[in-house]
């Protein structure tokens, strides 16, 4: 019976070592009307983009649902660009890039990255890529240099990725104030195809760390994730659906 017990276990250390490392969903995030007024928080100018009643931002997210993927990222099918357009843009100075997911938190030299939209200058602003076939899963990120005297927390130099395990948890690594503690999640994503296309896909940016104590005050995040918006758009990318036993299947399919 030993052997035979040893075996077994030996067989459940594969299968569980095959699995990929994704957290199990929902993902709790902590939204907040915005600091700017009613007009600017995300439900309203994502019923403006969709139509009235189509998405409930707070719970229509990828990652709200048990089964959606934590972390998320595309999967890249390497025949097609992929276009992404800037839709509302609260900072000034702005860099679109994207990175490959293959392996640890991204290094953003120019290698296994790549620029998309250098600097916006008004919204539609429009920027293409074709990610390298090479690289088989890919996120987003956003950098940018903001100086604003009105408010501490959005001054300064930032990056954020869309794979929210690669964002330090809260301010300057010091620890987040509420969950998720292992990783800000500094963007939502939401489906967009039944209204804007197929494989159209929604990317709403705080630009403050989200971890930190959500309000109004100058140590504040407001949490209202309408800071940056922009659509990733292009025929044959898909998200990643969270592997089960027997497949790995594709997100929104």
């Amino acid at each position: 019976m030993r052997p035979m017990l040893l075996r077994a276990w030996a067989a459940l250390a594969l299968l569980v070592a095959a699995i990929p490392a994704h957290a199990v969903s929902p993902v709790p995030v902590i939204m907040g009307p915005s600091r700017d007024g009613d007009l600017h928080d995300l439900q309203h100018k994502v019923d403006r983009l969709v139509g009235f009643g189509r998405i409930d931002v707070s719970r229509d997210f990828v990652g709200a649902h048990p089964g959606d993927p934590d972390p998320f990222c595309w999967v890249n099918r390497g025949t097609r660009d992929v276009v992404v357009q800037v839709l509302d843009c609260k900072t000034r100075h702005m860099v679109i890039g994207w990175y490959d997911e293959s392996g640890g938190r991204p290094v953003i030299d120019g290698i296994d990255d790549g620029l998309i939209i250098n600097d916006w200058r008004s919204r539609r602003t429009r920027g293409v890529v074709r990610v390298p076939a090479n690289v088989t899963r890919y996120g987003f990120f956003v950098d940018s240099d903001e100086e604003d005297s009105r408010d501490s927390n959005h001054s300064g130099h930032y990056r954020f990725f869309t794979n929210r395990l690669f964002n330090t948890p809260g301010f300057l690594g010091r620890g987040a104030e509420h969950a998720p503690f292992d990783g800000d999640p500094q963007f939502l994503i939401y489906d967009v195809s039944p209204w804007l296309g197929p494989d159209t896909w929604l990317v709403a940016c705080e630009y403050s760390d989200s971890g930190r104590r959500v309000g109004f005050g100058n140590d504040d995040s407001d949490n209202d994730y309408a800071d940056i918006l922009f659509l990733v758009g292009g025929v044959g990318v898909t998200p990643t659906r969270a592997t089960t036993f027997s497949s790995v299947k594709a997100l929104f399919r």
